[in-house]
């Protein structure tokens, strides 16, 4: 029997806002492009959140370490659950 559900992972990224209105998060763990995800920004104040899909992931080196780096765009959260493809 196939069910449908959240699983909400915690992970510590660094982000970044891009220029482009899109936001670069370094990971340890990679992302997969079409994901989405919703992150929590630190802020002056309470926290922020944003709703955003994976649009690449690359690993990169930082610090002798391999981390992942992620590009992420705002998405509309209506639109965040809709499925991309009629496999279901």
């Amino acid at each position: 029997m196939n069910s449908r559900g959240v699983l909400r992972i915690s992970r510590d990224v660094v982000v970044e806002k891009a220029a482009d209105n899109e936001f670069v998060a370094v990971s340890s763990e990679p992302g997969v492009p079409g994901d989405v995800l919703t992150i929590a920004l630190a802020t002056k104040g309470s926290p922020e959140t944003q709703t955003v899909r994976v649009t690449a992931s690359r690993p990169v080196l930082a610090n002798g370490v391999v981390k992942y780096k992620l590009r992420l765009k705002p998405v509309d959260v209506d639109d965040a659950h809709c499925p991309e493809s009629g496999n279901e």
